[in-house]
């Protein structure tokens, strides 16, 4: 084990003095990871299309944990936006060496139902902008000699959506593919890039769409440990891909399902 490896154990402080953007940050696994990203010694840059909410969350964060966070209100489906997102990065000397790729969401819409909007906007959000966020990214880490991202996908992208429709098991499934071919052709610049596939969790927009349809004990009583996961287990996976824990790790997709799923 490399000392480096050894400093971040003893310090409990993972990945200290590094700044991490987190999108999808107002709620549920974003929410989660940024909470603990700024406990273990990370600036943040935090991103969500819901200003309000998103500019709380970085007041409290700032106040809990004395980081510098850093709110910015962007809609990942929009490219100019993500321009406007980075060139704000850019003009406020904000340098980051973490991308946690989280904004996503899906539709329960049946396939006979989808229109082609709706796949395009699916799509959009889960997949182009991960790619979008991820180019931008990794040509700000090559300029610094390093960088490591981390995406979400989800126990769809392994195999099928319990929740949501094809165009999201579709853009889950896509999100690994681009992670792997990405790991590959950055791994020269010391660029990592790894998955998290997370199975049914407690964020607000999977319990009330169990809750709606009345299936909340069957989805537990299908999962092997025998309950749904919390948004803090997955956001400890994803601190674990950021932090040099991780330094040999790179194009891997880390299931955090209970066991709902096993390769």
């Amino acid at each position: 084990m490399q000392p480096s490896i050894w400093k971040c154990l003893e310090g409990a402080s993972l990945i200290c003095g590094k700044r991490a953007m987190i999108t999808g940050a107002a709620a549920g696994i974003g929410k989660a990871c940024s909470h603990l990203f700024a406990a273990q010694g990370a600036d943040l840059i935090l991103v969500d299309c819901r200003e309000q909410e998103l500019k709380a969350l970085a007041s409290d964060i700032a106040a809990a944990t004395g980081r510098e966070v850093l709110a910015i209100g962007t809609d990942l489906t929009r490219e100019d936006d993500i321009d406007r997102l980075f060139k704000k990065i850019s003009e406020t000397n904000s340098p980051f060496q973490i991308l946690v790729n989280n904004a996503g969401g899906g539709l329960p819409t049946d396939i006979f139902e989808i229109t082609a909007d709706e796949w395009n906007r699916v799509i959009s959000l889960n997949l182009t902008s991960v790619f979008l966020l991820s180019q931008k990214a990794a040509r700000h880490f090559r300029e610094q000699a390093g960088g490591a991202i981390v995406n979400l996908s989800s126990i769809a992208g392994r195999s099928t959506s319990p929740t949501a429709g094809c165009h999201y098991t579709s853009a889950k499934a896509g999100v690994l593919g681009l992670t792997r071919h990405m790991a590959r052709q950055l791994a020269a610049f010391n660029i990592r890039v790894n998955a998290v596939c997370p199975g049914v969790v407690n964020s607000e927009r999977l319990v009330r769409r169990m809750e709606e349809r009345g299936t909340r004990k069957s989805v537990d009583s299908s999962i092997p440990l025998g309950r749904i996961g919390d948004v803090d287990e997955v956001a400890g996976c994803c601190l674990f891909l950021a932090s040099d824990l991780s330094g040999y790790v790179t194009g891997a997709s880390l299931d955090v399902n209970g066991g709902a799923l096993m390769l």
